[in-house]
C-alpha cells in the first residue's frame, strides 16, 4: 500500500514540476481569468463523467463543513492565487515559492493537532523565509518589475498557504471516502465560484486556441489537474503530511529547469542562491526531526 502510494506521489511531483511552466504560458495567452474557467469547466466535466461510478455525491452530512471548506479555501484559492500569480513571475521563480509548501503543511499540521511542531520546522521556516526575501529583493525577475514580482510571489504563497489547508483537512474525507470522490467533489464544488469569473471572451478565447495553447490546456486539464489531483490524494491519505510534503522540494527545481529549457526563462545567481536557502530550510525541516530519533533511539 504505501509502495503505491510513493508511486502516485513521485508521478504527481514530477506532472507538477513542470506544470507552472504551462500555467504561466496559457494564463498569459487566454488571460488569468479565462484561463481558470476553461480549465476547470473540463476538468469539471470529467469528474461529473466519472463520479457516478463511485458512488455520486453521497457523503455523511457531518462530513460536507470539512467538504466545503477544503474546496472553497483550500482547492478554489489555491488555483486562484497560483494563475493570477504566474501572469506576473516566471515559471522558476514561482516554483520557488511553491518550495515552501512543505514548511505550510507542517505548520497548519501542527495547528490543528495532526502532527507535532518541532523545532527544526520552525527553524526550516525561518531559514526558507530568509530565502524568499533574498528572491524578493535581488534582481530575479528577467524583465519582470519588482512590483510585478511582489505581486505575483505574494499570490503563488497565499495559493501555497490555501494548498496547505487541502493537504491538512482532507485527509480524513479520503481515508473515509477515496482519493477520487473528494477529489472530483472538491474540484466541482470550487468550479462553481470559478465560473464568476467568466465573461463575454471567454467561450470566443477557448474556441480560438493555438496548438501551443491546446497542448497547455490538455497538459493542465488532463495529467496536472484530474489525474495528479487523484494521486496526490491518493499518497495524502495513506502517508503521513509532512512526508507528503517533504517531496515538494523536487518542484522548484523541476520548475526552474522546465522553465528554462521550455520558455527560455533566465537562471540568474540570485536564483540559484534564493533557491539553495529556501530548499536549505526544507530540509532542516525535514531532517532535523529524523536525526533527532535516531539519537534517542539508536536502532532507528
Amino acid at each position: 500500500m504505501h509502495i503505491r502510494a510513493l508511486l502516485a506521489l513521485l508521478f504527481t511531483i514530477l506532472i507538477w514540476g513542470v506544470a507552472p511552466v504551462y500555467i504561466r504560458a496559457f494564463s498569459l495567452a487566454a488571460g488569468p481569468a479565462d484561463a481558470l474557467v476553461i480549465r476547470y469547466v473540463l476538468v469539471s466535466l470529467l469528474c461529473l463523467a466519472f463520479l457516478p461510478f463511485f458512488d455520486g455525491f453521497r457523503i455523511p452530512q457531518r462530513d460536507w463543513p470539512r467538504l466545503l471548506l477544503i474546496s472553497l479555501v483550500g482547492m478554489f484559492g489555491y488555483n486562484l492565487g497560483s494563475v493570477f500569480g504566474f501572469v506576473h513571475v516566471t515559471a522558476g521563480v514561482g516554483g520557488l515559492i511553491i518550495a515552501t509548501q512543505p514548511l505550510l503543511i507542517a505548520l497548519l499540521a501542527a495547528l490543528f493537532g495532526a502532527e507535532r511542531l518541532s523545532l527544526a520546522v520552525v527553524a526550516g521556516l525561518a531559514v526558507s523565509f530568509i530565502g524568499t526575501a533574498v528572491l524578493f529583493g535581488g534582481d530575479v525577475g528577467s524583465g519582470i518589475g519588482r512590483g510585478e514580482l511582489l505581486l505575483g510571489g505574494c499570490l503563488i504563497f497565499l495559493s501555497g498557504l490555501a494548498w496547505s489547508v487541502y493537504v491538512v483537512l482532507s485527509k480524513p474525507l479520503i481515508q473515509r471516502h477515496g482519493a477520487f470522490k473528494i477529489t472530483a467533489i472538491s474540484i466541482l464544488v470550487a468550479t462553481v465560484p470559478m465560473l464568476t469569473l467568466a465573461s463575454r471572451t471567454t467561450l470566443n478565447t477557448a474556441m480560438n486556441l493555438d496548438a501551443g495553447g491546446l497542448f497547455a490546456l490538455f497538459y493542465m486539464v488532463v495529467p496536472s489537474t484530474f489525474m495528479t489531483v487523484i494521486t496526490w490524494n491518493y499518497a495524502v491519505g495513506h502517508l503521513k503530511p509532512s512526508a507528503v510534503g517533504a517531496t515538494l522540494y523536487l518542484i522548484p527545481l523541476l520548475a526552474v529547469a522546465s522553465g528554462a529549457v521550455l520558455l527560455g526563462e533566465t537562471i540568474t545567481a540570485t536564483t540559484v542562491i534564493a533557491g539553495a536557502i529556501i530548499l536549505a530550510g526544507v530540509a532542516v525541516a525535514q531532517i532535523g526531526p529524523r536525526m533527532q530519533r535516531a539519537q534517542l533511539d539508536p536502532r532507528s
